[in-house]
């Protein structure tokens, strides 16, 4: 028994998938998940026009250690509701750009705002999700 085996169950393949994959299963779904998974991917992105900014590094830390854990959880699961996770990286990154819009001023404000937004939306999307995916575990005998 290999080691994903043992650590989450012998019902998933022991095979790890090709997480460069993962794009092209996104493209097989709704458009409007696609789009959206595009938008989030350009306002996280956008952190470079911003790069004489501190936030604007983390923010980009965050999105790329967030996207690593996709691709690991993709690889292990496929294209399933448990991607949600993979955004869990933008629950503490959320707060501290709330905290923070309050102190900043100008364009990169009006980007935190838009960024703040976005993360909120998909982390209810994320909840809802994950929280359904482990409810159907659960409910599997």
């Amino acid at each position: 028994m290999n080691l994903v085996t043992r650590s989450i169950g012998t019902d998933y393949h022991t095979r790890l998938r090709n997480p460069l994959r993962f794009f092209s299963e996104l493209l097989d779904q709704p458009a409007w998940v696609a789009g959206w998974v595009f938008a989030l991917m350009v306002v996280n992105l956008a952190s470079l026009a911003f790069w004489s900014e501190p936030l604007a590094k983390l923010i980009l830390v965050v999105f790329m250690l967030s996207a690593m854990l996709m691709m690991g959880l993709y690889a292990v699961f496929g294209f399933e509701r448990i991607l949600g996770l993979g955004h869990v990286f933008w629950i503490p990154l959320l707060g501290y750009l709330i905290v923070q819009l309050q102190q900043i001023e100008g364009l990169f404000a009006g980007y935190l705002l838009v960024l703040s937004l976005a993360i909120g939306v998909s982390l209810l999307f994320d909840i809802r999700d994950v929280w359904i995916y482990w409810s159907s575990k659960r409910a599997q005998p």
